[in-house]
């Protein structure tokens, strides 16, 4: 071991400087007699001269599928020259000129060739090949229309607070493309997240075209590409409803009673437009004279302030009954029983249940000569839904003799199917 230290570092100097003199001849060899070789590339296709088409109304339909192609592109040159280009291949350009289609028409299909260059003063280098070498150009009479901006939310708004309707920077945006393209545009949405959602923020959403399926459409572009969308935190108010009755009935009639269905509307607002909102005040209804009941139907958002609407933004009616009484007049009681349905839908089962009081007038001999054990009516049960109902009854009365507004509980349920047995 001793003697191969020895000889190790016997003329250590001079052994350094020769590994020295070997690595610079051995770059300068390198340097001045560099071996070619060649190297395949990748570049997407760029259009050129797209005005040549748009300023006559045109342009090319398939232009995202070109502008998707990959070329593949071998290049030859020494290899430090190639060792360069691998660090950054934008000296290669690719494109396809449009310059010439100056004559080409709607509908017409051009094959046209990709154009392969080294840009800047860099030498050395070789085009060997290029896949591929043409391309297929689709001409299409360009297109617009205007949509409006939906909104569509991943997740849900948490329950226990509300908020306003989407207020969106825009309402609307414009598509543009090949005709083909915009036509299969349905709708423009804009999406965003629940849980991003908070009062007062802003939100940036990008829109993006979809067809009637919900696929996106590509090869549109639209007039803007992101809006914001903003949520307002509301307060939860029950109004009292308000209604005043004005005039006097006809001779021999006076005022019974005034039914308002609801009698409180919830509504939702910021709070400073709740603040002095304390009731929800309806046009008076004249009775002047009327010999006859009254009914009305008031739409709720057509009497709501600025800034305050329906909770859940649901349309809501408030119906108001005002009864015209006789001076002679009766209260007779009628039982479920007494009653008949009508118009039954199939698949449904209807049950009538407890009694309700209805106000008869007209001639007092004649109105105190009427059963009420033997009366009869009907209910009409057309378009209702499963549940509980109350539903508005007709007696079956003399001529001559009048019945006021009245109501009897319906119960609507799934018919059940009749086994044999039980048959």
């Amino acid at each position: 071991m001793k003697k191969f230290q020895e000889l190790l570092m016997k003329d250590l100097g001079w052994k350094l400087l020769s590994i020295g003199i070997a690595i610079i001849m051995w770059f300068m060899v390198i340097n001045i007699n560099q071996p070619v070789d060649t190297r395949t590339y990748s570049k997407y296709i760029t259009l050129e001269n797209m005005n040549v088409l748009t300023n006559r109304g045109l342009t090319v339909e398939n232009a995202g599928d070109l502008t998707a192609t990959k070329v593949s592109i071998k290049v030859k040159a020494q290899r430090t020259a190639l060792d360069r280009l691998n660090q950054s291949n934008d000296w290669l350009d690719v494109s396809v000129d449009l310059s010439g289609l100056t004559s080409v028409m709607d509908g017409d299909t051009v094959s046209l060739p990709v154009n392969v260059e080294m840009i800047g003063v860099y030498s050395g280098y070789t085009i060997v090949s290029k896949v591929p070498t043409t391309v297929e150009v689709h001409i299409e009479k360009i297109a617009s229309k205007e949509l409006p901006i939906t909104i569509s939310m991943e997740g849900e708004l948490p329950a226990d607070v509300l908020y306003s309707g989407p207020v969106l920077s825009a309402e609307t945006v414009t598509v543009n493309g090949p005709a083909s393209a915009v036509e299969q545009v349905a709708t423009v949405s804009a999406g965003i997240n629940a849980k991003d959602v908070a009062d007062n923020i802003q939100l940036g959403a990008k829109l993006i075209a979809f067809d009637a399926k919900g696929v996106p459409v590509k090869g549109v572009s639209l007039g803007i590409s992101e809006i914001s969308v903003t949520y307002h935190a509301l307060n939860l108010k029950t109004i009292p409803i308000k209604v005043n009755i004005s005039g006097t009935p006809a001779e021999g009639y006076e005022l019974g009673e005034t039914t308002c269905t609801p009698q409180t509307v919830e509504v939702v607002g910021a709070a400073e437009a709740l603040t002095d909102f304390v009731y929800l005040q309806l046009p008076d209804i004249d009775i002047s004279g009327r010999s006859s009941d009254v009914s009305k139907s008031f739409p709720v958002a057509d009497y709501l302030p600025e800034g305050v609407q329906v909770k859940n933004g649901n349309s809501s009616t408030i119906l108001i009954d005002v009864q015209i009484l006789g001076v002679n007049s009766r209260e007779v009681t009628v039982d479920s029983d007494q009653l008949t349905v009508q118009k039954q839908e199939k698949g449904k089962d209807y049950q009538l249940s407890g009694s309700t009081n209805v106000n008869i007038t007209g001639d007092e001999a004649l109105i105190n000569s009427i059963d009420e054990s033997t009366l009869t009516g009907t209910v009409d049960v057309s378009g209702l839904t499963m549940g509980q109902h109350k539903v508005l009854i007709a007696l079956d009365l003399p001529d001559d003799v009048t019945a006021g507004y009245a109501y009897i509980d319906v119960i609507v349920t799934e018919e059940t199917a009749v086994s044999d047995n039980e048959s």
